[in-house]
């Protein structure tokens, strides 16, 4: 696919204060393969040296483009990459996360073969360490299965759980603009609250390629909000869910009756343990003495 005939992309990244994995972020970003894209910056009010880092990559890199219109919040800052963002489809990525070379190009050849989809996510390799590279291991084990169908989520599905990581998510910028952007009321959970509004537009598709490196930063913003934070930003998402995405009615006690759990589980962690024993007994019972 050349340029002409391949639709932009834009890689959309919000930053606040991330002088440690901007220019790592960067340099994998503009290191795809895919012919037509650009990258978009949001500066969400940093302090440090982020915005030196972006201006001079911007001034190095047409591709480049750097925002800011001062501390604004993540779903404002979404919301203000995606509104000015040239490409006909947006590609999210977390500023702490590299994609790999073929992240556009094996998510794009997908969702033109599949226009129904809202969006698609692909899986990921993950590392503890962030250390700026990818590593060779991790582009020999992405490579691409053909023969592995894509998984396509049922609602009831992703009603339950979030089965999507926000930096391998890809989108038609249509779909941002038919349910209104990202809730910017919200102040955890916007890109979950997202993938159940966007299923009004169309299925989710849930691809096997691994197409990022996700670094599980133990300080990440999402990782700061507490545990009541967290819970009443998901009964919301969760009872507007319900109701917009026509789910049987027995569904809106799915999550309360999790909630009781969650909590059980927090103050007896043993409830936890045995309840993967027990799932796995069941899935792989003994044999019979003989």
């Amino acid at each position: 696919m050349n340029v002409r005939e391949a639709p932009m992309v834009s890689i959309v990244i919000t930053v606040y204060n991330a002088e440690r994995f901007i220019g790592a972020c960067l340099r994998a970003a503009l290191a795809q393969d895919y012919p037509n894209f650009e990258v978009v910056v949001v500066d969400d009010g940093s302090t440090d040296a982020t915005a030196r880092i972006c201006r001079v990559a911007a001034e190095a890199d047409p591709r480049v483009r750097y925002l800011t219109w001062g501390r604004l919040g993540r779903p404002r800052a979404l919301n203000a990459g995606v509104a000015a963002a040239k490409g006909d489809y947006i590609a999210i990525c977390d500023v702490d996360d590299l994609p790999l070379p073929h992240r556009l190009s094996y998510s794009m050849e997908f969702l033109l073969a599949h226009p129904m989809a809202a969006y698609l996510g692909t899986g990921f390799a993950d590392t503890p360490v962030f250390n700026g590279d990818i590593p060779r291991r991790v582009l020999a084990e992405a490579r691409i299965n053909d023969e592995t169908p894509a998984v396509w989520p049922s609602r009831i599905e992703l009603f339950r759980r979030n089965l999507f990581n926000n930096s391998t998510l890809l989108y038609p910028k249509s779909t941002w603009a038919q349910i209104g952007g990202y809730d910017e009321a919200l102040n955890n959970s916007e890109d979950y609250d997202f993938y159940l509004r966007a299923l009004q537009g169309g299925p989710a598709a849930l691809l096997p390629g691994r197409t990022v490196l996700w670094y599980t930063n133990p300080h990440g913003f999402f990782k700061q909000k507490s545990r009541r934070e967290h819970l009443a930003a998901l009964r919301v998402i969760k009872r507007r869910a319900h109701r917009l995405l026509g789910l049987p009615w027995w569904m809106r006690f799915y999550h309360p009756v999790w909630e009781i759990w969650f909590a059980l589980t927090q103050r007896f962690p043993g409830l936890l343990t045995m309840a993967r024993v027990t799932r796995t007994s069941v899935r792989n019972p003994r044999p019979a003495c003989r």
